[in-house]
């Protein structure tokens, strides 16, 4: 499954919400959150403008991450009976070049220029991977097109002497881009066949996830405990007579701690101990800490002193390993 969400999207949100504004890692974590929201915030605008493409038979899949014998991720899918389109997307302002002696993309913006990789030389390396990745699991290969698309209007595109400028796209010129490769391909497999790879792809998508402490160096008495309060949001909501109270505007609630059990369970990776819970929500019974994790409805493993608490919905995302639900043998015969 793929969240529509990311969760190191959530990950990052989770910690700024609990790492105090003067701490010496807040500007270096709040700069990660910002490109990585704005990264999505320009593979979802593409969404709108792949709808309007007239095309038969096509499904789309967002931000797909496949493991095989390495990750790689594809910002967006389009899959047809006959030919497929993996686009990289770029949410990028200011004046945009690119260099094809050093395969790089140059920015100047504000009087600063900067330099990034090429978005042709990514998209084409998980073109190789997805390719790969199909092979092995003896799925049929169709032709595969690649572009890069960026998606901001305040990006100036300079590509005179670019010899790869026809893979270079705005998001307005995509649906007809996508007409024309239409024009050019009849069906190679049945729309059965083709829903039934879309389904397989999905239910192998491997959600990224990280020790988003370890990472940033974060300790948790770095972090700021207590339970908002939904209407004022000061922290320290007092736990009477099973309800929340605030002490500062007089809100009570009955589920305040849910947004601070799931932020847990981000930043624990799906592993909460009563322990922790207990210090965050500032509680002061074990017993009454436990019960207030289980009708929150997580669900318990482990036995004795190795027993944690994990977020059911987050279970699927931070377990690894998992194994293939279909052979790409299974996908070939579909609609057979």
């Amino acid at each position: 499954m793929i969240p529509e969400t990311p969760i190191i999207w959530q990950q990052y949100h989770a910690l700024l919400e609990h790492l105090p504004e003067m701490h010496t890692q807040y500007p270096i974590i709040n700069g990660h959150f910002r490109r990585l929201d704005s990264g999505i915030a320009g593979e979802d605008n593409l969404e709108y403008h792949l709808h309007q493409a007239y095309i038969p038979s096509f499904q789309l899949i967002k931000r797909l991450r496949l493991e095989h014998h390495s990750s790689f991720q594809l910002d967006w899918i389009i899959l047809t009976p006959g030919f497929r389109v993996i686009l990289e997307v770029k949410n990028y302002t200011g004046i945009i070049y690119f260099d094809p002696k050093s395969n790089q993309l140059i920015r100047e913006k504000d009087g600063i220029t900067r330099t990034f990789d090429d978005p042709l030389l990514q998209v084409d390396r998980q073109y190789a991977n997805l390719r790969t990745y199909l092979s092995d699991h003896e799925i049929q290969q169709l032709p595969v097109y690649r572009a890069a698309v960026f998606v901001n209007h305040h990006a100036i595109l300079q590509l005179h002497d670019y010899p790869e400028h026809h893979r270079i796209l705005t998001s307005q010129a995509v649906p007809a881009f996508l007409e024309k490769l239409s024009a050019k391909h009849s069906p190679a497999i049945t729309e059965q066949q083709n829903r039934a790879l879309v389904e397989f792809l999905q239910e192998n998508h491997q959600e990224r996830s990280i020790s988003i402490l370890e990472k940033h160096h974060i300790l948790w008495e770095d972090l700021i405990k207590g339970v908002p309060c939904p209407h004022c949001q000061r922290r320290g909501m007092l736990r009477e007579r099973m309800r929340w109270q605030c002490s500062y505007c007089g809100t009570r609630s009955n589920d305040a701690h849910l947004s601070m059990l799931y932020h847990l369970a981000l930043l624990t990776g799906n592993r909460l101990t009563k322990k922790l819970v207990q210090e965050f929500l500032m509680l002061d019974s074990p017993e009454a800490t436990r019960k207030l994790i289980l009708r929150a409805g997580y669900i318990k493993f482990g036995e004795s002193k190795q027993v944690y608490y994990s977020h059911p919905y987050l279970v699927q995302f931070f377990k690894s390993g998992q194994q293939m639900r279909k052979s790409g043998q299974q996908i070939q015969k579909s609609g057979q």
